[in-house]
């Protein structure tokens, strides 16, 4: 397995193994989302669903299996008009957990849980209905501000970096 995923137990690898590897969800490395990959989001989402779940005694391997493939909607964003972003947002909050519910079940066989996790992760668009979607939904919101921010925070720091050395010169 590649060096992003070697921060992870093993109890996570060895159940994320047969979906990470799978060549459908290894095209989410192609897919930008917010700092880096949808692949990176999910595993990262996934892992931290898992910890909380592990935590809580719940069903980890739902946990793990659901959130490694609430973002499985293999699609680019098309670049977004500002006049449109907020419908685009809505449109995408609404669709995006269906198509990868769509998408997970042409390649996996899922249980209740796990289809849950998907279909609700986007709440208040979708309720959960176990705790493990709960906490995959909130996990998913912590970590893609985590990740917009580090983007955001990046985007300034060199903006001002480099109109400082404009000065300069």
């Amino acid at each position: 397995m590649e060096k992003i995923l070697t921060k992870y137990d093993e109890f996570f690898l060895k159940t994320a193994k047969p979906i990470i590897e799978h060549e459908e969800y290894q095209k989410m490395k192609y897919i930008p989302h917010h700092n880096g990959s949808v692949f990176e989001h999910c595993v990262r989402v996934a892992y931290l669903s898992y910890k909380i779940a592990l935590w809580c005694r719940l069903d980890v391997v739902s946990t793990i299996r659901g959130a490694l493939l609430h973002d499985f909607y293999l699609y680019k964003f098309k670049k977004r008009e500002k006049k449109n972003l907020l419908a685009e947002g809505y449109r995408h909050s609404r669709n995006h957990p269906k198509i990868a519910k769509e998408n997970a079940l042409k390649y996996f066989n899922l249980n209740e849980k796990e289809i849950d996790i998907i279909i609700n992760h986007m709440f208040p668009v979708g309720l959960p209905r176990c705790y493990e979607a709960w906490i995959t939904s909130f996990a998913d919101k912590g970590l893609a501000l985590l990740e917009y921010s580090v983007r955001a925070w990046t985007f300034a720091y060199l903006k001002t970096k480099i109109s400082l050395k404009a000065r300069r010169h």
